[in-house]
């Protein structure tokens, strides 16, 4: 018992520690970023991952939702709207706004802090889906038509 309560707490540990390098990585390009001068095609980019991971969030309903890698207690495997082309429309959002802001003004560490960010989502991916392939039967199945993160390509 011991064992299984001190393994549970490791793995909360590390899903707290991923999102938090996320949000200061997301932080840390943000108040980087231009604001005031952005690039109209930039704007475009964030305009578009905004409304992705708005619509990501209102498709998987907020009582379904979790910062963390980690499934929710009582979660249900949701395969429509976004999630019926890609498993992880939320990261893709990140993604989407992100990079166009480090292209458009760019620099090398804004370049490190996206790159250091797309492995954070990367590694949270694949903890989610592993829980999520226990946690639900058909997923497994959903796997083999949906993209991980990147429509068409991945």
């Amino acid at each position: 018992m011991f064992n299984t309560t001190r393994m549970g707490r490791r793995k909360s540990y590390i899903a707290w520690l991923l999102v938090f390098f996320q949000f200061l990585l997301i932080g840390l390009i943000v108040i980087t970023s231009p604001l005031t001068s952005l690039k109209i095609w930039v704007i475009g980019f964030i305009l578009a991952g905004i409304a992705l991971g708005l619509y990501s969030i209102h498709t998987i309903r907020i009582g379904n939702f979790n910062i963390t890698p980690d499934v929710k207690p009582y979660g249900k495997l949701i395969a429509h709207g976004p999630y019926r082309i890609m498993r992880h429309p939320m990261y893709t959002a990140i993604l989407i706004t992100i990079w166009p802001m480090v292209a458009g003004h760019f620099s090398y560490p804004r370049l490190a802090f996206a790159i250091f960010l797309t492995i954070v989502l990367i590694i949270k991916l694949h903890i989610e889906e592993g829980y999520l392939k226990k946690a639900f039967i058909p997923y497994l199945e959903y796997t083999r038509h949906t993209y991980k993160l990147i429509p068409f390509v991945w």
